[in-house]
Order: structure tokens, then C-alpha cells, then sequence
């Protein structure tokens, strides 16, 4: 154990101060996250973020080392409060994402809008969601992979299958930003992969 510090020993004796720098760092991550929903990544400067909190870029750099910084942190808000399981419970678990998506229209704005984004030339977050999607990718083929018959399922295409479930809950977050009424996507998601694991099922025959 290392010796107490006298800026460990401050840190301790500072606690409402100290709550007052989580709060400004929890405000700064949702301000942020409002900011790129609605005007894109590029479009947002740290200056427009500082701005809505009446304080100073630097305001700004102290809690997050810099933009991409920020953006990285706002990313990985979501899915550190909502991790997602291994095996065959994945699936249910897309649909309840998808039941929370759509009672949070910032959220899934937010993703729908980076995730484009992500795929120019040189954006910060594209590695991000590059390894995103291949985690996605992995946990829903085998997800899919568990719902099969060993015996006569078609297991060749589970990543294929995979790839157009996320492509299916991507675009309909889209269409749902949209027209709210229009689309049901807790609904269409259970559709979609019912549909999937029923077309494998059938085996290659």
C-alpha cells in the first residue's frame, strides 16, 4: 500500500468539492451528448459545449484531455450502464435494448447520427465502432448459434445472420427518428430475428 499523499489526504478532506467535479463531469458528458446528437461530431466545437454550460473550453479540457477524448467518453456512456450478455439471452436482450431506445429518442439519435458519421474519412470514432460492431457481430452469431439444431440447423451463415439483425436495428432506429408512429421496433427487431434463426433453422436444403 503506498504512502498517503498530501493531495490524497486534500482529495479526502475536499469531498464536496470533489462531488461538485463528478457533477460538472457528468454535465459536461450529457451537454456533450445532446450537442453531437443534433449537430454531428465535426459540427460541435468544445467552445459550443462550454457555451452551454457557462464555462470556459479549458472548463472543458480539464475533465475530458480533448475532444476525441470526450467523444469516447460520451460513446461508452450507454454501454457501460447497460453490458451485454454472453450466449443465448443476447437476443432477448437486443429487443429490451430496443424497448429503452425507444423511450429515449437523444440516445438512439445520438448512435444513429456518430454511427454514420464514423464511416468518413479519418473520424475519431470510427475504430470505435469498427470493434463495436465486430463485438456485436460475434455475440449474436453465437446467440443465434444456440438457438439452432446442432443436427440440421444451417450453421455456415450465423454471421451473416448476425450482420443483418444489426443492420435491421440500425436502419429502423432511423426510420423511427423519422416517424415515431410509423415503426414499431421492439416489434420489428423480434420479427426480424425470429425470421433469421426460422431461415436457418431450415438447414442448407
Amino acid at each position: 500500500m503506498s504512502e498517503a499523499t498530501p493531495e490524497s489526504e486534500a482529495a479526502k478532506t475536499e469531498a464536496p468539492g470533489r462531488h461538485k467535479r463528478t457533477n460538472r463531469r457528468e454535465q459536461i458528458l450529457r451537454t456533450a451528448a445532446d450537442a453531437f446528437a443534433t449537430q454531428g461530431f465535426h459540427n460541435t466545437s468544445l467552445a459550443d459545449i462550454a457555451a452551454m454550460l457557462n464555462i470556459t473550453p479549458a472548463g472543458v479540457l480539464h475533465h475530458f484531455g480533448s475532444k476525441t477524448d470526450l467523444l469516447t467518453a460520451v460513446l461508452e456512456l450507454r454501454d457501460d450502464a447497460e453490458p451485454a450478455p454472453e450466449g443465448g439471452r443476447m437476443l432477448d436482450h437486443l429487443i429490451a435494448t430496443v424497448e429503452r431506445n425507444a423511450e429515449r429518442p437523444g440516445t438512439t439519435q445520438l448512435y444513429a447520427v456518430l454511427s454514420a458519421e464514423s464511416a468518413t474519412a479519418d473520424h475519431p470514432a470510427q475504430e470505435w465502432f469498427r470493434h463495436r460492431y465486430t463485438v456485436l457481430r460475434r455475440r449474436i452469431a453465437g446467440a443465434v448459434l444456440e438457438r439452432l439444431d446442432p443436427e440440421s440447423g444451417d450453421h455456415s451463415r450465423i454471421d451473416d445472420a448476425a450482420a443483418a439483425v444489426i443492420a435491421a436495428m440500425d436502419g429502423l432506429q432511423v426510420q423511427w427518428l423519422l416517424d415515431p408512429e410509423a415503426v414499431d421496433m421492439p416489434a420489428v427487431t423480434e420479427l426480424v430475428i425470429d425470421a433469421v434463426v426460422a431461415r436457418l433453422s431450415q438447414g442448407t436444403h
